[in-house]
């Protein structure tokens, strides 16, 4: 397959309207409760996805880590997301019908946590007494020189019993601080961080922070340093769901978009974008609400529930026995042919002046978040085969290459290719106002450069513009005679030809030469 490079923005949604989020490619329980959550189209498929995924990945990540044939190693299989979509869109109903699950466990966790605090201090209240009972009776020997080895013995084996005080886990965090999660990790190091108002995230998250988080992501070992306080380290297991307004993370992109992009914090994160009201470049991806779409299986959310406790169920069992137990999922020997194939295909559509070059960082990571969607994805149907069978892998590798797809529709706007079809825009239409204004009559080429809009009054910025222009058909230049005289700016009429100079008199000169067939 030959991937031309795209150079400007109807192409690009050109591109992306030919395609939609496969949500067949999704297992078929989660498939259902993508649909029930649109509520016959009324929210978007796209939220409704990305919440779903975000729930799986969290769901599995204490449980499995996926084997990386590339690097020799395994890695964890926590993904990240942002999804931007404006106030109205559904993020927060979505977010509270996939949560549900949490909110019990939370309740739970809550109650056994009392139970085992309860029982701690009557365990405490035993051992105290006879901790103390020990100390007097090894300083007695102590000072009466009478062989205190028997009763140094026996303290140890009593301090070594000492009962541990519970210590409440917590498994989802909301809009927190990366010192609150900081501190929570350290006791538990599994966690899944939202925020419904991801604006709150990036006005805090510093180039440091963003290493933490890219740390996290890749799976390292993190020590942290608190004060007054003995440091620590833990190995973090995040998923990250952010949520927040386009135009607000557009302000912050326009602020610290590249220092982001450079530190590879945005790489790690599949990206989406709601539409709304079809303004946004890709109307193929918008929705309307249409209450009759389909019958609403309320036994969807239900099964997914269902699966999303049991897993949850096995998260407990090992926060409570502070066991670190994950299988390690690997590929078939057919899935690692086609996900070292499609991985090779990214990088090539994202070499300068292709498709994707724009999001160069993103497609770097592709392939490595192929592997946690597939091993989520087929842990969460069928915890019994450590297998990743390679229509698992088509599946995993169908939904990344829609997230690439997006990212790039997005990102696009960024991009000198972007900026010179919005100047181009600008000035067409001061062109046109320029005519409208001036009874249709050409204008010196000159023109432009002394009163045309601001910024373009420089001959190395307008003239690759106005070529452009020009190429269109829409205006042309023309001289007067002699052949070297001014340069006019001209343009069609309605006939297919192009407005003549005016003169004094007009009857002096006939129009310029126009081809037989007007110019399309």
């Amino acid at each position: 397959m030959t991937y031309n490079p795209i150079t400007t923005l109807s192409q690009l949604v050109s591109q992306s309207e030919e395609s939609s989020l496969p949500i067949t490619a999704f297992p078929q329980i989660l498939q259902d409760v993508i649909r029930y959550l649109q509520d016959g189209s009324k929210y978007s498929a796209v939220l409704a996805a990305s919440t779903v995924l975000a729930a799986v990945s969290n769901s599995c990540q204490s449980l499995i880590e996926v084997f990386n044939n590339n690097h020799g190693s395994s890695e964890p299989t926590a993904l990240y997301f942002m999804t931007l979509g404006e106030s109205g869109s559904g993020k927060t109903t979505l977010s509270k019908l996939v949560m549900k699950p949490y909110d019990a466990l939370k309740a739970e966790l809550a109650q056994e946590y009392l139970e085992r605090l309860a029982t701690y201090g009557r365990d405490f209240a035993v051992w105290k007494p006879e901790l103390q009972a020990l100390e007097s009776k090894l300083r007695t020997a102590i000072k009466k020189d009478d062989n205190p080895e028997d009763i140094q013995a026996r303290l140890q084996q009593h301090i070594a019993r000492k009962p541990i005080q519970p210590i409440m886990p917590i498994l989802v965090y909301n809009d927190t601080s990366l010192a609150a999660l900081l501190d929570g990790l350290s006791i538990n190091p599994s966690a899944f961080l939202r925020s419904e108002e991801g604006s709150r995230f990036f006005e805090h998250c510093t180039i440091a922070q963003q290493a933490f988080y890219n740390e996290a992501w890749d799976g390292g070992v993190y020590d942290y340093k608190r004060s007054n306080r003995e440091p620590c380290s833990f190995k973090p297991t995040l998923t990250v769901s952010l949520m927040l307004q386009p135009s607000l993370f557009l302000s912050y992109m326009k602020k610290h978009g590249a220092e982001a992009l450079d530190s590879g914090f945005l790489s790690r994160f599949l990206f989406a974008s709601i539409p709304s009201n079809n303004n946004y470049p890709s109307g193929g991806m918008s929705y309307r609400y249409r209450q009759d779409t389909f019958s609403r299986d309320e036994e969807a959310l239900c099964a997914f529930h269902t699966r999303i406790t049991a897993l949850l169920a096995k998260q407990k069992e090992l926060i409570w026995s502070a066991e670190v137990k994950k299988k390690t999922l690997k590929l078939s020997p057919d899935a690692v042919a086609y996900w070292e194939g499609k991985h090779d295909e990214w990088i090539s559509r994202a070499m300068t002046e292709s498709s994707w070059s724009f999001i160069k960082s993103m497609v770097m990571k592709a392939s490595g978040n192929t592997l946690r969607i597939a091993a989520s994805l087929h842990y969460f149907v069928n915890q019994d085969d450590e297998t990743i069978s390679l229509d698992s892998l088509h599946r995993a590798a169908a939904i990344m290459e829609w997230y690439l797809s997006h990212t790039a529709e997005w990102f696009y706007q960024f991009t000198p290719q972007y900026k010179f079809q919005q100047d181009v825009q600008e000035l067409t239409k001061w062109i046109h106002n320029k005519f409208a204004s001036n009874n249709g009559l050409p204008f010196k080429k000159n023109y432009v450069i002394k009163y045309g809009p601001y910024r373009f009054r420089r001959s190395d910025i307008l003239e690759p513009l106005l070529d452009y222009i020009m190429s269109t058909g829409i205006f042309a230049y023309i001289h007067k005679a002699p052949p070297h005289s001014a340069v006019y700016i001209t343009w069609r009429m309605p006939n297919g030809y192009f407005a003549p100079i005016a003169e004094h008199n007009a009857n002096k000169y006939s129009p310029p030469k126009q081809d037989d067939n007007p110019i399309s």
